[in-house]
């Protein structure tokens, strides 16, 4: 009997820690959605490097791991000065290569990076520039809202008092002022052309205008002037080309042109969908000719 009833209680022992042990194999949803929210569902990310003329290009780059953290981390390996043979002819990398990424943490769509202390010998004249090549190659992920950079875990914004204790794209870049009102300033980024031995980059010019007109009218407006202030800088798009319409739906901007948009070049209908996603918060642009819609873009998204 005893035998008996020290055998039952083997087996029962046995069943119930055969189903514990299945219960916590089996992922919950909880998990499942961290999981998925942080892979980032591209296969290529945007790097801002440094041109001949001392402007921030945007380069693309293929990836292999899709962990945000790990992207994250090969971006900033990509900007570290480096004899890194993908990067194209011409174009610098700008974070120096004694600097060391310590630790990255992504949460609700803020990514804090620690740096080594190496990060506070950069020149007071070149920090500005390193924290744009950083912030807006990080902010061209579309689940990244701002960046805060840490450097032995201080905040950077404590020794530097230009910097944002975190930086978004008000932050601004390759920034230029036209300012003749003080009491009237818009902020307007505007992607334009530069051609490397014949391939186009794209490089977002931060513009501070005495302008109170829509930022799209200005955008249109200054990437279809003859009259261009920067000589390496270019834009495709034709000099009779028109503003028909345009209006934000939910979160899609629509833009209708007249026929002197050229259908057939994406390179200049790129120039207008990146500066829309640079000045407005949508997610989709759709253009249109004389009301018939000619290209649909949407930006990068998060699974």
């Amino acid at each position: 009997m005893l035998k008996k009833k020290a055998l039952r209680k083997i087996i029962i022992t046995t069943f119930v820690l055969f189903i514990v042990l299945t219960i916590c194999m089996i992922p919950s949803n909880k998990d499942k959605i961290k999981k998925e929210y942080h892979y980032i569902n591209t296969k290529d990310v945007s790097v801002y490097l440094l041109n001949e003329s001392d402007q921030l290009a945007k380069v693309e780059f293929k990836i292999e791991d899709k962990d945000i953290i790990n992207v994250v981390k090969d971006i900033i390996k990509k900007l570290t000065i480096s004899n890194d043979a993908t990067i194209p002819n011409k174009f610098r990398q700008l974070i120096p290569k004694n600097i060391k990424l310590l630790e990255v943490l992504f949460d609700e769509g803020m990514l804090h990076l620690n740096f080594s202390k190496d990060f506070y010998n950069i020149k007071k004249d070149d920090i500005e520039k390193v924290v744009e090549a950083i912030s807006y190659s990080l902010l061209e992920l579309s689940s990244v809202n701002g960046v805060s950079i840490y450097v032995d875990n201080e905040n950077i914004s404590g020794y530097y008092s230009n910097i944002p204790e975190i930086i978004t794209k008000e932050f601004g870049i390759n920034k230029r002022f036209f300012i003749k009102d003080l009491s009237l300033v818009s902020k307007v980024v505007i992607y334009y052309l530069d051609n490397v031995d014949d391939n186009y980059f794209y490089v977002p010019i931060t513009k501070y205008v005495s302008d109170d007109r829509d930022k799209i009218k200005i955008i249109i407006d200054e990437l279809s002037s003859n009259y261009i202030y920067e000589s390496n800088l270019i834009s495709l798009l034709d000099k009779n080309i028109k503003l028909l319409n345009y209006e934000i739906v939910s979160d899609t901007m629509i833009i209708d042109f007249n026929n002197c948009i050229y259908l057939g070049d994406d390179k200049m209908l790129e120039e207008v969908i990146y500066s829309v996603f640079a000045n407005y918060e949508v997610n989709k642009v759709i253009i249109k000719a004389n009301g018939e819609e000619i290209t649909k873009k949407t930006i990068k998204v998060i699974e």
